[in-house]
């Protein structure tokens, strides 16, 4: 599905850069300038794509299949990230301790931690992720701002590991 996405994408701005181009030469030069500067531009767009495609795979591991779960483990990181952020922020909201109702908290707390023992999240963004809610619920703002940074610290390594 992913590849399918990439090659849907990369035909869309292959279409996009050919029309552009013809564009811009039928103005410049007329019908002549307008075909050689669209199948430039596709061509370009073209070339441009696989060049691309190869090196995210390569870059990955040159596996689809190690891209793939690299893919889906950031997507649950960002995922996770979200809903401690939407967690903390209904933890301590900047309008007042009663401005977010229990149930609220609660529903958030309870996706935050569901995000966190999701699969494919390597061990030392799940233990972050683990101080960052206990430091949520102690109850400590500060604590709770220094444990998110030390979470996005985790994922920004991670990164550059790979």
């Amino acid at each position: 599905m992913a590849e399918q996405m990439s090659s849907r994408t990369a035909a869309a701005w292959t279409v996009a850069l050919s029309a552009l181009g013809a564009f811009t030469g039928f103005v410049w030069g007329g019908a002549f300038l307008a075909v050689t500067c669209g199948l430039s531009l596709a061509g370009g767009g073209t070339l441009g794509a696989v060049l691309s495609h190869r090196r995210m795979v390569a870059g990955a591991g040159g596996s689809p299949a190690r891209t793939a779960a690299l893919g889906y483990a950031d997507g649950v990181a960002d995922t996770m990230v979200l809903a401690i952020h939407a967690y903390r922020h209904s933890a301590f909201p900047l309008s007042g301790p009663g401005a977010v109702d229990p149930a609220e908290r609660m529903a958030r707390r309870e996706e935050a931690y569901r995000l966190t023992a999701a699969e494919g999240l390597p061990h030392h963004v799940r233990e972050a992720a683990a101080a960052t809610l206990e430091a949520i619920d102690g109850g400590c703002e500060s604590a709770a701002l220094s444990a998110v940074e030390n979470l996005g610290e985790a994922i920004r390594k991670r990164h550059c590991d790979l």
